[in-house]
């Protein structure tokens, strides 16, 4: 192996690791950007409920507010678990296609360099044969 051999390995190797942990990164930021917004949500909706009751003037009322909100909740709950299992189910996904990328590139690599030893051993052989004629 020559060193413009090794030094190509360690940049693909360093490649390598930068996208796994960039896609890595990049998906647990999403999922905690997902949770960041399910928290504020679900603050906010808290807090506006809390208003109405506040200014709530019968029973009736204050039933119609605290139903409203175990439905909306619900609503809000069932939206962000969906997102939660849709960035769930990506990220395995993504780390995979990185190394899948990286496979693809090694057997890539690979047969160039069985193609080129091939040739080289072609050519090596034909050189001989014709030593041998000429002698």
């Amino acid at each position: 192996m020559t060193q413009a051999d090794s030094n190509t390995g360690s940049t693909a190797g360093l490649d390598f690791a930068t996208s796994s942990v960039g896609a890595a990164s990049k998906n647990l930021q999403a999922l905690a950007t997902e949770m960041a917004e399910a928290s504020k949500e679900s603050f906010d909706h808290a807090t506006k409920t809390l208003e109405k009751l506040r200014t709530a003037h019968s029973v009736e009322e204050v039933l119609a507010i605290q139903t409203t909100f175990v439905k909306e909740a619900f609503e809000h709950a069932a939206q962000h678990t969906k997102r939660f299992n849709e960035l769930l189910t990506a990220f395995p996904l993504e780390m995979t296609k990185t190394y899948q990328d990286a496979l693809t590139k090694c057997v890539n690599a690979a047969v160039k360099t069985t193609e080129a030893a091939g040739q080289a051993m072609a050519a090596n052989v034909e050189r001989f044969s014709e030593q041998v004629r000429k002698k």
